[in-house]
């Protein structure tokens, strides 16, 4: 009996007994919206603590950036938010729902009014948050900004709106620190640098693996009995619509799950138990794993579809500015879709692996990487013999590539880093 505990216990300290994912979503129910969540600054403001000290005689020269949007309202169609409204609304006239579900309903309805006229729009948040970013990195590399030989900033956006309104609050809060500097401002289809391609392969990919994780993790059973008195009302009125009770669980978290992107401290969480958020949050990892980088059912598809030729264009313009053009930062502002296939196709720390899209939220939980803002920056330094080291910068911090041997720490010498880059093309 004693051998038979000591095996059990022996067993047992082997076994994953911490789940990364739920431990951040007991921290913070929101991580579990993934690239819905607003940005996540650093802790750690102070430069010195930020950045590891360059090599003896290397200053830095040059900022080049592609940042995602801010904050911003669910993008898509009013339709589907208004919808689920109306159907709440008619199954609460029959009766139907509980007095949890009535407490849904009033979150959905606020959700909907928050919603309507603003769809894809940015929010107060969104404006701040790029406010907040362009000051700290002002602040932090005021050296590149305050050079007489460079004084022009290029800065590009997609022409979506949000994108040009986020690069627009980017550079009016680098114009206040820096007055002596000029902007060649631009945005349309042509900023975009990379486009989001169809792929059947991937987007039947994505479908399969979350339908089989829906199916296999949701309770269906709990969340109906919850919300709603009479489960053959729910069901038959579902199958009406065309719909089934998994789709309608997944939509209500997905939606409400944006609501820390609107300037609110509204938390109609409140509605969800933490397995029913963790669920919804394993489901929406794999989602954004097909949606944007490598993964073993996608291939690499999204490295070269969208993340090379943003990186191409880094490489372009930074061998322009190394050569002498006078810009001393070029800026691009898209969206995630071009953030995180940049930082896979290099993969960098958290990007190197190609996992089943059902295990990501273990070996690339989105809430650490692709939020609201995110952004790739590469930091350019150069020392008297005219030799440049490249550091890059993932949301504001030092990260590495494995695969290439640094020079120093996070700092790679610029010709490593694109031949490292030119195999992978």
């Amino acid at each position: 009996m004693n051998l038979l505990i000591s095996l059990l216990f022996a067993f047992a300290a082997i076994l994953p007994t911490d789940n990364e994912m739920l431990d951040a979503i007991r921290r913070d129910p929101y991580l579990a919206a993934g690239n819905l969540h607003p940005y996540i600054a650093p802790e750690e403001t102070n430069p010195k603590n930020l950045d590891t000290k360059a090599p003896k005689g290397f200053k830095p020269f040059y900022f080049s950036y592609y940042g995602r949007h801010g904050s911003r309202y669910m993008s898509g169609t009013y339709e589907v938010i208004d919808g689920i409204v109306k159907a709440l609304d008619e199954l609460s006239g029959q009766g139907a729902l509980t007095e949890q579900g009535e407490k849904l309903r009033t979150w959905m309805q606020w959700t909907g009014k928050q919603h309507k006229d603003n769809m894809g729009t940015l929010t107060s948040i969104g404006y701040k948050e790029e406010q907040g970013i362009s000051q700290r990195y002002a602040k932090r590399y005021r050296r590149i900004f305050r050079q007489r030989s460079r004084r022009m900033v290029v800065s590009r956006s997609s022409p979506i709106l949000r994108s040009a309104l986020t690069g627009t609050s980017y550079i009016m809060e680098m114009r206040r620190h820096f007055p002596k500097l000029d902007f060649d401002v631009k945005a349309g289809d042509r900023y975009y640098f990379t486009r989001w391609d169809d792929n059947e392969a991937v987007d039947r990919a994505e479908e399969n693996v979350t339908d089989s994780l829906i199916r296999a993790r949701f309770d269906t059973v709990s969340f109906m009995t919850k919300f709603f008195k009479d489960t053959t009302v729910l069901r038959k009125f579902l199958n009406a619509k065309g719909a089934g009770v998994d789709e309608l669980q997944y939509m209500l978290i997905h939606i409400l799950s944006i609501s820390k992107c609107l300037d609110s401290e509204a938390d109609p969480f409140e509605c969800f138990s933490e397995d029913e958020i963790f669920q919804y949050a394993v489901v929406h990892n794999a989602r954004a794993a097909a949606w944007f980088l490598h993964s073993k059912e996608t291939g690499v598809f999204r490295d070269t579809n969208a993340g090379r030729p943003l990186i191409n264009e880094f490489i372009c313009r930074a061998d322009e500015a190394i050569a002498g053009n006078g810009i001393c930062a070029d800026l691009r502002f898209g969206h995630d879709s071009g953030v995180a296939p940049m930082f896979s196709f290099l993969h960098t720390e958290g990007y190197e692996q190609h996992a089943p899209l059902a295990d990501t939220y273990i070996t690339w939980p989105n809430y650490k990487h692709i939020f609201m803002a995110c952004h790739l920056a590469m930091v350019f330094y150069r020392n008297r013999k005219g030799e440049v080291l490249v550091k890059l910068l993932e949301n504001e911090k030092e990260t590495t590539i494995p695969a290439i041997p640094s020079y120093s720490g996070p700092y790679y010498r610029w010709e490593d880093f694109k031949e490292y880059c030119s195999r992978r093309m």
